[in-house]
């Protein structure tokens, strides 16, 4: 039987899409591909009697193109929190791969061809006021700041939006993001980006 789990706290992301991100309104990627990482810091978390709380992991993904997102046919990739106890890397390893169910379950079921593994790394999670930065050394650096409103200090939201981390996300632009692994690289900057919390549980 699998393992209960529940996990809520931060998450952010940015892709290579011009703003506003293609996924929102189920329109076809603006330049033939996307490529985007998701981050997660976990506020409060368990995998049955494992507490996942203060851990971090990264989702990666990378759709060739060209059409919409929901085809399919994403290359994904997950990093976890090497600070945790091996208990814990292996319960992130099954929540963030799909293997324990729930959002990532449905997201690796029906758009995931190729999956590169599971890997631990030094994770370095920030939420600063509108901004958010990850760092992954070598390997991953997403920083990205809230397109604010007309008061220049509330962000920007979209809702009912359409997306598996949270119906409500803030609009966000990278000043970078830059990724190198598994034969896979990109750096762009001035692109989409969102954030928002987030609660998911299986």
């Amino acid at each position: 039987m699998a393992e209960k789990w529940t996990i809520a706290g931060e998450y952010f992301e940015s892709c290579n899409c011009d703003l506003i991100c293609a996924c929102l309104v189920q329109a076809s990627t603006p330049r033939d591909r996307c490529d985007a990482a998701l981050a997660f810091h976990i506020n409060n978390g368990t995998y049955g009697q494992i507490s996942l709380n203060g851990l971090n992991a990264v989702l990666v993904v990378s759709f060739p193109g060209p059409g919409k997102m929901r085809n399919g046919n994403w290359t994904a990739a997950v990093y976890v929190d090497e600070k945790g106890s091996a208990a814990q890397q292996d319960a992130l390893g099954n929540i963030f791969s799909g293997k324990a169910g729930g959002t990532p379950g449905a997201i690796f079921a029906g758009l995931v061809t190729k999956f590169l593994g599971v890997k631990p790394t030094p994770i370095a999670f920030e939420v600063n006021g509108n901004d958010r930065r990850l760092t992954i050394p070598n390997i991953l650096e997403i920083d990205i700041s809230a397109i604010t409103g007309r008061d220049g200090n509330e962000p920007i939201w979209a809702t009912n939006a359409a997306h598996p981390v949270s119906p409500k996300l803030a609009l966000a632009q990278s000043r970078a993001y830059k990724y190198a692994d598994h034969n896979l690289a990109w750096d762009t900057s001035g692109t989409n980006g969102h954030f928002s919390s987030f609660t998911w549980a299986a």
